[in-house]
């Protein structure tokens, strides 16, 4: 699902309305995302080297500026005869190899290569976006369980008490249950700590302001059946951007070998000059003489053959090669792994969700009928709703492990890629 630049410029403009006031600023998933790519500053400052690729494209394989010399020359500090000399040359050079023809063709590459770069900088903006609202949605719901808790556990103290004087409870058991309480306030207090640092990482994120409520609009929903999910296929490794940045780094390290090789010539020097001399021509006296030549200036790599540059440019080309082949299998396994711990996450929420959960909810609904039929206590009715309560915190942990496991799939697979980074073209 694409989400447009219109929807993302009014989410913008929701939070700066946000900002101003006190209303929250509610947003699904794909909203954040979408806020995120719009107004990030690091992605903002990714996409500025597409723009220094295209400068650097312009300015390469261009010829060396034209010389202009301009020399006098004249007697008048010695034998002063009036004798002098003037010279006007116009001086270009030219390569004799292919060098800016490569320095070229590694600028396209370059441009390429920052097009991947932001493309696997939306891919890890995306997976961070998407983990941090998780965090959020998963957190403020476990403060609701635990303030449930909480409110639950105050309840049966303050029965307990009421009980004390007719000798129906003990100050222990009383006791007891605010120990618990403790407990459970202490969990909320680290929960809403977590909550805090969890909200600050999603505002920088989002590009949103410090002061703006950010409220995620986030359901943990199992799907029915178990998610069919692919692994890295030749085709998607090689579209994959952080495997396309190396191969292309390869790419460009192979043309540089080519310019240090070509770089052991040094452009010739192609000279157009006029020469006019005056001088004493006895017996005629004073005399003038023109002359137009021109001249070729060739270095020769006698001293020089710039071998060290090219060594260097063949480890960097060995270098770029073994990159390649290292990122390609930490991406395979790194897809493998992150799709076997999806489904597992998945078989264990369903089997969780299928059996305990509905049991834990049957359970609560007898127990509230055998109570009211006089058939159990107080203290076992409430023992069971707190019991039902930790198992929804367990059950709502295990929904968002799932989750976070999906994003981390997605993220390694590169299925960001599809819905938000721009379209690669295939290796061949």
């Amino acid at each position: 699902m694409k989400i447009g630049r219109s929807l993302a410029f009014a989410l913008i403009a929701q939070a700066a309305v946000s900002s101003l006031s006190a209303e929250p600023l509610r947003v699904t998933k794909a909203q954040a995302v979408a806020q995120a790519l719009q107004a990030n500053a690091g992605l903002m400052a990714a996409r500025t080297t597409i723009d220094r690729a295209q400068g650097n494209f312009r300015q390469a394989g261009r010829w060396s500026n034209p010389e202009l010399s301009l020399d006098y020359a004249t007697d008048e500090t010695f034998n002063d005869e009036g004798e002098y000399g003037f010279a006007l040359g116009l001086e270009q050079r030219f390569p004799v190899t292919n060098r800016l023809r490569v320095q070229k063709a590694i600028a396209q590459d370059e441009i390429e290569l920052a097009q991947v770069e932001v493309a696997n900088e939306t891919r890890l903006l995306v997976q961070a976006v998407e983990l941090s609202i998780n965090s959020v949605a998963e957190l403020q719901a476990q403060i609701t369980l635990r303030e449930e808790r909480r409110a639950l556990n105050q309840q049966f103290a303050n029965f307990l008490e009421s009980r004390i004087e007719t000798g129906e409870a003990s100050v222990i058991e009383t006791n007891q249950i605010k120990i618990e309480i403790y407990a459970v306030n202490q969990e909320l207090q680290q929960l809403q700590n977590e909550l805090a640092e969890q909200l600050t990482v999603l505002r920088q994120l989002m590009g949103v302001a410090d002061g703006v409520e950010v409220e995620p609009q986030v359901d943990f929903k199992l799907p029915q059946a178990s998610p069919g999910l692919s692994l890295l296929t030749r085709d998607s490794l090689q579209n994959h951007p952080e495997y396309r940045m190396k191969y292309l780094l390869l790419r460009i390290a192979d043309k540089r070998v080519s310019v240090a090789k070509a770089e052991r010539w040094a452009d010739i020097a192609l000279r157009v000059f006029f020469e006019e001399e005056r001088g004493v021509d006895d017996p005629g006296g004073l005399g003038r003489d023109r002359y137009l030549g021109v001249g070729v200036s060739i270095p020769l790599p006698l001293m020089d053959r710039n071998n060290g540059a090219i060594e260097a440019s063949r480890a960097q080309q060995r270098q770029m090669k073994y990159e390649l082949e290292y990122v390609g299998s930490k991406l395979r396994s790194a897809a493998k792994i992150q799709r076997e711990r999806a489904l597992s996450l998945y078989t264990q929420a369903q089997d969780y969700q299928t059996n305990l959960t509905q049991l834990v909810n049957k359970n609560v609904a007898d127990m509230n009928t055998a109570y009211s039929a006089g058939q159990i206590s107080l203290t076992e009715l409430f023992r069971a709703q707190e019991q039902a309560l930790k198992i929804q915190s367990t059950h709502l942990e295990m929904l968002h492990d799932y989750e976070q496991a999906m994003i981390y799939w997605k993220a390694a697979t590169a299925q960001h890629s599809a819905q938000y980074a721009p379209n690669q073209t295939n290796l061949n």
